[in-house]
């Protein structure tokens, strides 16, 4: 029996997904009170302090919900992923009871959905990265015996991993966001707007705008993509970060190169070199988190009748018995 580590380094990347889902949800907030009230914003400061309070608190939470997995000597993926989610939305709710979080009218369990899909991708990847310890070291819940590392030398394949799933198919709408506001930045229309006094609020809130746009419009294609990736490489047996790599970039460019005709503002050659990044990235990162499993056993053959039971090498199987008859 194992449990995961307590690991620093893991609880800050796991609060990766959590401090970005905040952030972009703090800038919208911001940009509906400016609609709202516009004279009534809350003063800088005050809403860095708000919003490191949600990410601490949704820290501190995590870190809660891994020692009680912990104590009870649970280290599955799927725990820690659920528990990620039950965490963060316990933030929530203690972010909108205490006025931290403004979700807005009619949008209190829409919001709410971000926050819960980034903690369980936090309580993934705090599962992934912290690593496992016997669980001996607590004798009160381990067994009798001592831990014993087991070796196995079978079949393996790489595993249909669902966070994996999600997390490789964020990487499109991370990277656009990125690379719109980058080259958006050397426009000079853009820098003599933003220099010339533009509103705050609103410089704030078009990455969180662009972001949330590019996700809606990605994350079902791309999770689609990953997926097809992973069996294709599955059917071809290969399991090396490096192959699922090469094939989701070939998958992306192919794809990239038979959808050019519909994107005429892009050359070909640009969009096809762009694509096959994304898909390389896509495939290496969700190798990296999907991990491996035996191969299944094969099922069970039900024989009514024991000559039946032969090989496919089987000479019988290649020749008929010739019965003479009278």
């Amino acid at each position: 029996m194992y449990v995961v580590n307590n690991s620093a380094r893991a609880l800050l990347l796991a609060l990766i997904p959590l401090a970005m889902v905040h952030a972009v949800l703090t800038a919208m907030a911001l940009l509906a009170a400016q609609a709202s009230q516009a004279n009534d914003l809350p003063a800088p400061d005050q809403v860095l302090v708000l919003y490191l309070t949600r990410v601490v608190a949704d820290g501190v939470l995590l870190f809660v919900g891994h020692s009680l997995l912990r104590q009870r000597a649970i280290a599955s993926r799927l725990a820690y992923t659920l528990m990620g989610g039950a965490m963060a939305a316990a933030g929530y709710a203690i972010a909108i009871r205490n006025d931290l979080f403004s979700a807005g009218v009619g949008t209190l369990l829409t919001v709410g959905l971000l926050p819960v899909v980034a903690g369980m991708i936090a309580g993934f990847l705090y599962g992934q990265f912290a690593g496992l310890a016997p669980a001996r070291r607590f004798p009160p819940l381990s067994y009798e015996g001592l831990a014993t590392s087991l070796a196995f030398d079978g079949p393996t394949r790489v595993r249909t991993s669902v966070a994996a799933i999600v997390i490789a198919a964020m990487m499109p709408t991370v990277l656009t966001t990125v690379l719109s506001i980058s080259l958006a930045s050397l426009l000079p229309g853009f820098a003599s707007y933003m220099s010339s006094g533009a509103n705050p609020v609103i410089a704030a809130a078009l990455p969180a705008q662009l972001f949330l746009t590019f996700m809606v419009a990605s994350i079902l294609p791309s999770a689609i993509f990953v997926l097809c990736m992973h069996h294709i490489a599955r059917a071809f047996r290969r399991d090396s970060a490096s192959a699922y790599a090469l094939t989701g970039g070939l998958m992306a460019a192919v794809c990239a190169y038979l959808v050019s005709p519909m994107v005429p503002l892009a050359p070909v050659w640009l969009l096809t070199i762009v694509a096959a990044a994304y898909g390389s990235i896509m495939g290496a990162l969700y190798r990296r988190f999907a991990g491996l499993e035996p191969v299944p056993l094969p099922e069970a053959v039900i024989a009514t009748d024991p000559n039946a039971l032969v090989g496919a090498d089987h000479p019988a199987r290649q020749q008929h018995r010739v019965i003479l008859s009278n």
